[in-house]
């Protein structure tokens, strides 16, 4: 059910506090997002159109735009436009529950800062805001010296953007030497030459991102959003050897955090981190679907169930061995 624009609800709170517009048309969602953003002391305005969220957004200095993509009257992404045409710095998070990839990669195109599929937990959208607005607070604060640099923060935020060695450099080169004469270069081909590269090198630099743009003709926006949006693509540099421990309940109850707690110590990291030479990753993986085989741990895609602390220390002495 639409919630009619007349019973759209203004927040009093004073404008000290972040300014936020909400834009949902679905009256559960809206106003259960409006309460849970107000409990954290922000003002939040509610539209359930585009057309007055359009008519409203001049009229404060909003902060934040969350905004529903699938309105009544004007397309989201329309909307989202039109924003940020008007006031580039104001910070987009897109809310949908018809989530598709072209949408996620043309919001980052147009900055938005994240983009959740609904349904969504309570700690997600927190979470989501509360870094938009991080964001926005360091980008009124920092000065770009020209225009290339100002695009290389809009499209590779600074927590992804890896500074290249020489032997990166030499990599890369490498790589999208042999991806030119395995590819034509087509933009239906973008996928497949993200994983070549990833596996020739281990990781998609910032580099290789922008000479795959340049192959298949496309914004380096567009290949940056396909990068991040699948979670097999890696955007820093990972280790020769990727450990990965489940956490799953199966496995907690079994003895997985132990094992886990164990593998920090004798690596010296922690999940998500590399060690110093670049030889291991730790990861944790919410639940692998074995949990017959429970506690799992996996070593370079390879499955180790039925785990003990012993047994995980074994392995990873036979991965320095080999």
């Amino acid at each position: 059910m639409v919630m009619h624009q007349t019973q759209e609800v203004t927040s009093t709170v004073s404008h000290e506090w972040p300014q936020i517009l909400l834009m949902e048309d679905e009256t559960s969602v809206a106003q259960g997002l409006q309460m849970v953003l107000s409990e954290e002391g922000y003002a939040v305005d509610l539209v359930t159109t585009g057309q007055s969220a359009l008519d409203i957004f001049y009229t404060k200095g909003f902060d934040l735009l969350v905004a529903d993509l699938k309105l009544p009257d004007i397309d989201g992404m329309e909307v989202i436009k039109k924003v940020k045409q008007g006031r580039p710095d104001t910070g987009i998070i897109v809310i949908t529950g018809y989530s598709t990839v072209p949408s996620a990669v043309e919001a980052m195109k147009l900055g938005a800062c994240d983009y959740l599929p609904k349904p969504f937990t309570e700690d997600e959208i927190k979470s989501a805001v509360k870094d938009a607005l991080k964001k926005k607070e360091r980008g009124s604060k920092r000065e770009y010296s020209d225009t290339s640099d100002a695009l290389k923060h809009k499209v590779f935020p600074a927590h992804v953007v890896e500074q290249p060695t020489i032997e990166d450099n030499a990599r890369v080169e490498k790589a999208m030497s042999e991806i030119r004469r395995e590819f034509r270069g087509r933009s239906d081909e973008l996928i497949a030459i993200l994983q070549g590269v990833q596996e020739k090198i281990g990781y998609l630099p910032e580099t290789a991102l922008m000479q795959i743009a340049q192959l298949t003709k496309l914004p380096s926006a567009s290949v940056f959003g396909v990068a991040s949006f699948y979670e097999q693509f890696r955007l820093s540099p990972v280790g020769k050897n990727i450990v990965k421990v489940c956490r799953g309940t199966a496995c907690h109850v079994r003895g997985g955090s132990r094992i886990l707690e164990e593998l920090e110590k004798k690596l010296g990291i922690r999940p998500g981190e590399n060690t110093d030479d670049l030889e291991y990753t730790l990861e944790t993986v919410a639940c692998f679907g074995a949990c017959a085989l429970a506690p799992i741990m996996v070593i370079n895609d390879k499955v180790h169930g039925k785990m003990t602390v012993a047994k995980g220390k074994s392995l990873i002495n036979n991965c320095k061995e080999e």
